[in-house]
């Protein structure tokens, strides 16, 4: 396909996901549209997902692969990024699949109102019982601004952060090195993405499969995913600070705060488990209490290289840790 042909890009990074990449891929291969090429990048799988991908290469010229050594998804990425060049983005996670209108549907309305942004609902799609439970938006359909998604994005309850059920005009992405090196750059950057919009559209349709699987759940209580969350969470509020918003989005940040404050209270009985020291429980619950009231002071001071460098939760117990403020 001429590369002036290429209307969307569809970047998957793959790390060990064999038992579920040839359904990704046959989703993704089976689209009721055929202007798009398909950026796998390969983050040094170590299983045989690399084997599949060259097979799925071999069946459709739409099939291009970046292998790359182990990096982390974030930097897979950015990878797939460099090598985009569909006018529109498209994310795709590979143990996930889509309908086979997942893209006409998205680009349609894309071009129909002129949009940087569409948003789509989707399914959970619980493979241990092999049951898809549509999950719709209580944000209603329509065109909106960008100040109006960000009301429901940022206290992650009406709009949430996720790149794969949304479709991106390229120029969101400007920089190719978008997404931070660290668990939930989604979540991190989807404030600042959102923010570069004129107009986001957001549709009915269900679109997309979001696999839940039985290591979901552990994999995102460990103590470096947690401490990224923190870090995702701070810069979102730095966000908020650069782009003089804070004052607009206030109430919302403190909703996002909120919730955070639940979320690592319930991570830290979770920890406490296997590692049952009760001072470390306090000082760890001390640490985060501190970090969320420094990111919602208005009197901001923390960079981006603090707060990238700052870890909230620790194994170690500090013997000044109850004497002391979250640093800014």
């Amino acid at each position: 396909m001429d590369t002036n042909d290429i209307k969307i890009s569809v970047i998957i990074p793959v790390y060990n996901t064999s038992t579920y990449l040839s359904r990704c891929l046959d989703s993704i291969l089976n689209q009721d549209f055929e202007a798009y090429e398909v950026i796998c990048v390969n983050d040094g799988s170590k299983d045989n997902s690399l084997d599949i991908l060259r097979e799925y290469e071999k069946k459709s010229s739409k099939i291009k692969i970046v292998d790359q050594t182990n990096s982390g998804v974030a930097k897979t990425r950015n990878t797939g990024l460099e090598h985009a060049k569909g006018n529109y983005l498209a994310f795709l996670d590979s143990d996930d699949f889509v309908r086979e209108n997942y893209l006409s549907k998205l680009y349609d309305a894309a071009i129909d109102n002129c949009s940087d942004i569409v948003i789509c609902n989707f399914y959970r799609y619980y493979e241990q019982i092999n049951l898809a439970k549509p999950v719709f938006y209580k944000f209603r359909k329509g065109n909106f601004n960008k100040y109006e998604i960000l009301k429901g994005l940022i206290p992650d309850n009406l709009i949430h952060s996720y790149l794969w059920n949304k479709l991106w005009k390229r120029e969101i992405f400007e920089n190719h090195n978008v997404f931070p090196n660290m668990k939930f750059e989604d979540l991190a950057i989807m404030s600042q993405l959102i923010y570069k919009a004129n107009k986001i559209t957001v549709i009915n349709d269900a679109l997309y499969y979001y696999r839940i699987r039985k290591t979901s759940i552990v994999r995102n209580i460990s103590l470096q995913t947690q401490n990224d969350y923190m870090k995702a969470y701070g810069l979102i509020r730095l966000f908020l600070e650069e782009s003089g918003e804070y004052s607009r989005f206030k109430r919302h940040f403190f909703y996002l705060s909120l919730k955070v404050y639940i979320v690592m209270l319930s991570v830290n009985f979770m920890l406490f488990k296997e590692q049952p020291s009760l001072r470390l429980l306090a000082q760890n619950i001390f640490s985060t209490k501190s970090f969320i009231r420094a990111c919602r002071e208005d009197d901001f001071k923390m960079t981006k290289e603090e707060i990238l460098n700052h870890n909230v939760l620790s194994t170690v117990l500090k013997v000044t840790a109850l004497n002391t403020k979250t640093p800014k």
